[in-house]
């Protein structure tokens, strides 16, 4: 093998991403059924942070109302399966499509404005779905919600409903990291770095940004269908604005600007969110303070600290010390 090249074998980011996989695959083995239901929670979380980023990260849109289109596909998936008779595979299909049908509609009236008030009109329509949601109870169940949310017997048990919430996060990863690295991806990070310069090239920059945005309220619905499915149940709380925070705090935590950053960001999420829950009764407070700190201690997100650090010792460098 030529010099070099076991490094860049490593750093080219597959072998890492097949030892994750193996894994996930074998994890449920050696684990209670509590921590194959948090895994599960987790991998849902993942993929609507990772959906979220392709917004945040590459395209540098702050959206305060992605959990809409999470919470529409937990109804789509709910009232489909439990009110229509579709079948499970059926209901997770829909899902993404009716979230990307708001996403795109949303997405047009968003997309004429800029910075912050794009922010607080993606959150203002998320509020006004959030209300009719919770006041339609007829079709949607009120503030009670949609319980008993039926799912196939074969993904019954805690393990079977882990692995295909895998399977389907990672097959959407997947496709999700086609995307990015894809020349629309890389328009995207040509938008956000700089916006006259991408118009000047010839790029249509509201265009882009209307697709990213739809993009990534399909998936988004894909994981609220996965959440319904788990939870047995659609709340509408789902759809609340304080749920958007969520992929917000998971895509800084774990890294905005890395693809696996998000789902880093979920892992770190959901465990603190369990150890200081146990410890007491103002966790959201707790947590809050204790996610703030590690922002505000690690700007570049857990991942870009790693592999700031671990540069060069792949390039097969010793880090420069900070008065060389």
């Amino acid at each position: 093998m030529v010099n070099g090249a076991p490094h860049s074998f490593w750093r080219s980011g597959w072998p890492w991403a097949g030892l994750v996989v193996v894994g996930l695959l074998l994890y449920p083995q050696f684990v209670s059924r509590y921590y194959i239901v948090l895994s599960t929670e987790v991998v849902i979380l993942a993929l609507l942070a990772t959906s979220y980023n392709l917004i945040f990260g590459y395209a540098g849109l702050v959206s305060f109302g992605h959990a809409a289109f999470f919470g529409l596909g937990a109804y789509g998936m709910a009232l489909l399966t439990k009110n229509y008779g579709v079948p499970m595979l059926g209901g997770l299909l829909a899902a993404p499509v009716i979230a990307a049908i708001f996403a795109f509609v949303i997405g047009w009236f968003c997309m004429r404005t800029i910075r912050l008030y794009f922010s607080l009109l993606s959150l203002a329509f998320a509020q006004l779905l959030y209300v009719i949601v919770y006041q339609w109870t007829s079709f949607t169940g009120g503030s009670d919600g949609l319980q008993g949310v039926p799912r196939p017997e074969v993904l019954g048990s805690y393990a079977g409903y882990y692995y295909f919430a895998l399977g389907v996060t990672l097959l959407c990863m997947l496709i999700m990291w086609f995307i990015v690295n894809s020349p629309f991806g890389w328009s995207l990070r040509a938008i956000r770095e700089n916006t006259q310069r991408s118009q000047f090239l010839g790029i249509n920059e509201r265009l882009y940004k209307v697709i990213a945005f739809t993009i990534a309220g399909a998936f988004a619905g894909v994981a609220g269908g996965l959440y319904s499915q788990f939870q047995k149940w659609a709340d509408p709380d789902l759809l609340f604005w304080t749920t958007s925070a969520n992929p917000v705090l998971m895509s800084i935590l774990g890294g905005m600007f890395s693809f696996v950053g998000p789902s880093v960001g979920a892992v770190i999420f959901v465990a603190l969110r369990e150890i200081i829950k146990v410890r007491t009764d103002y966790w959201p407070m707790v947590l809050g303070v204790v996610l703030l700190t590690l922002v505000l201690s690690v700007p570049d997100g857990i991942v870009g600290f790693l592999v700031t650090k671990a540069r060069p010792l792949l390039s097969g460098k010793k880090a420069e010390s900070p008065g060389s």
